[in-house]
């Protein structure tokens, strides 16, 4: 640490005292700084040294980003490294020819689910019509002939359960029509004759009449998202009939247009499909004007009937969709990430949510089983790794600088990811929601919300902490850190203990609590809504630059949030 000034002269009365101010500043690192003070008088020389801990007004942040890129073309990547601080940098690169990872496991379930009714069977037979691709990929032993056995055998049954309407019924017997199985059950048809399996055109010439009648009724219902919110929609319905009549050549503009018109009353995965229906229509202008820049901030609470919808299968059926119309879209690799984890690392998913996700994912890994693609990765022009068909990993000692080159040759498309963390070396960052969605707000101690950022000495403040997702199903192992202005210390991190603080009723509980001088960690799961309290103490005046409270995923560096950085003011009484 380096003073400015380097010595003063005061003049002391006897039993007198004098205030000498020094500036000081700090290197830019992190680490223990060191402050000498020497004061000479009387031919007396007296001498202190104390430690401050010194440390930028700001916490670790990640940095992600993927794409895919084409045989025989080059891809640029810059991760911008030299924005962190020397000591606090890690990153990585990560490129594969296909996103998708071991589902074993779940492919077995699916296959072997031990009911009947119509949904489930067609759930257990349309991701076979990829079973050759998803074997390959999983290494399971290729067994094609009961994958066959299985997709015919669910054609039967379809055709069993069809009523003189068009409609498909659930069960054997069952009078009651069932919209969404219909769709389902014509999207299965159209794709099963598209593989070579003989389909009676009858059977989906009655279902496509059916679905044409059926989307006459301009109806809304009720939907539930985002665990406490809701709206009015037009049925999922829709937009799946719209997609699978495009799909079957009997395209309905008309009906299109209509919803078209009306963004506000589709749900997030509505417009995907919709989007796609355009496209498959012809219409590359209305699919563009519809399809999200991304599959986030909308979450639908899980259905067990109706149209089956949840978070997990909206967004694998929207994947489904956007790899029919646009397989280079870049959105592609992040979306099958979450739903290639959601297949990895859950254990009760629904027979909707399994099937549409091993769709998707098995329409990515025929493009790309035979495909010849290979790359060189460059890193400032020279060549440090070179694919052989594998996933490839690099780490920060193989990326240098981070100014990398992805030179690719042959056919086929490969997928990168990657992903920078440290600490900004200006005390700057980068405010977004990432998935994640953190937020801090200041109370007195009788839970009034305090405006602006000047507070008084020795005042006690209840710091709130809010976090949130924008992603669908659990995120685990979240760390979110609130980083404390120099002028305030922790009081108590367990607000509860403290008398008066009956006015908190929504607190939660963390999984683990860590506490510093400058700073709290909560740890949980997040899977919905949580408020985290702490009281902290106004200690000394002055202006004090504020880090921001952010939140991370410990083993997903996508998800992550930083927010809320800025100057505060203590006062005196």
């Amino acid at each position: 640490m380096q003073a400015v000034g380097n010595a003063q002269t005061v003049n002391l009365a006897p039993n007198g005292e004098a205030r000498v101010l020094f500036k000081i500043g700090a290197a830019n690192g992190i680490g223990a700084g060191k402050v000498n003070i020497e004061v000479s008088s009387m031919g007396e020389k007296f001498s202190e040294e104390t430690e401050i801990t010194v440390r930028p007004p700001s916490t670790l942040q990640k940095q992600t980003g993927s794409g895919s890129i084409s045989g025989g073309s080059t891809q640029n990547i810059t991760l911008n490294v030299a924005d962190y601080m020397a000591g606090t940098t890690n990153y990585q690169l990560v490129v594969s020819k296909s996103p998708a990872l071991e589902f074993a496991s779940q492919m077995s379930y699916l296959v072997q689910y031990p009911y009947g009714c119509t949904e489930q069977t067609i759930s257990s037979a349309f991701p076979q019509l990829y079973y050759g691709d998803m074997a390959d990929a999983m290494g399971l032993t290729r067994d094609n002939a009961n994958a066959a056995a299985n997709v015919l055998e669910a054609i039967r049954k379809i055709k069993m359960r069809q009523l003189y309407n068009g409609a498909v019924t659930l069960w054997d017997g069952g009078g009651t029509e069932d919209w969404w199985t219909t769709i389902y059950a014509l999207h299965f048809l159209t794709e099963a004759g598209k593989a070579g399996y003989e389909v009676d055109n009858s059977l989906k010439e009655t279902m496509s009449g059916y679905l044409v009648n059926r989307l006459r009724n301009r109806e809304l219902i009720p939907y539930f998202y985002n665990r406490d919110q809701n709206k009015k929609i037009a049925p999922k319905e829709v937009a799946y009939s719209l997609y699978v009549l495009a799909i079957a050549n009997k395209k309905q503009v008309a009906t299109m247009n209509y919803y078209k018109s009306q963004p506000a009353i589709l749900a997030l995965d509505s417009r995907y499909l919709l989007s796609a229906a355009y496209a498959i229509s012809g219409d590359r202008s209305g699919s563009r004007e519809l399809l999200p820049a991304a599959f986030a901030g909308e979450e639908s609470v899980s259905q067990t009937g109706g149209s089956y919808y949840s978070a997990m299968r909206d967004e694998a059926i929207a994947l489904n969709a956007i790899l029919d119309i646009d397989p280079n879209n870049q959105q592609i690799a992040q979306m099958a990430i979450h739903v290639g984890n959601k297949l990895k690392q859950s254990t009760y998913l629904s027979t909707q949510e399994r099937a549409f996700g091993f769709l998707a994912l098995g329409k990515m890994l025929r493009n790309t089983a035979n495909t010849s693609i290979l790359a060189d990765i460059k890193v400032n022009g020279k060549v440090v790794a070179s694919t052989d068909g594998k996933t490839l990993k690099l780490d920060a000692k193989q990326l240098g600088s981070g100014n990398i080159q992805i030179v690719t040759k042959g056919s086929g498309k490969l997928y990168y990811y990657w992903q920078t963390e440290g600490i900004s070396s200006t005390g700057s960052y980068k405010e977004e929601d990432s998935y994640l969605k953190v937020r801090k707000r200041f109370y007195n101690r009788f839970g009034q919300p305090i405006s602006g950022n000047t507070f008084k000495q020795n005042d006690m403040i209840i710091v709130k902490v809010t976090i949130d997702k924008t992603y669908s199903g659990t995120v685990n192992n979240v760390v979110i850190t609130d980083l404390l202005p120099a002028g305030f210390e922790i009081e108590n991190p367990r607000v509860k203990e403290l008398p008066g603080m009956d006015w908190i009723k929504d607190a939660s509980t963390p999984s683990a609590l860590d506490i510093r001088d400058d700073r709290i960690n909560f740890f949980t799961d997040v899977s919905g809504t949580q408020n985290f309290y702490y009281a902290v103490r106004a200690v000394s005046t002055g202006m004090f630059k504020m880090g921001p409270v952010s939140a991370d995923a410990m083993y997903a560096g996508e998800y992550h949030s930083y927010n809320g950085a800025g100057m505060i003011r203590v006062v005196p009484q």
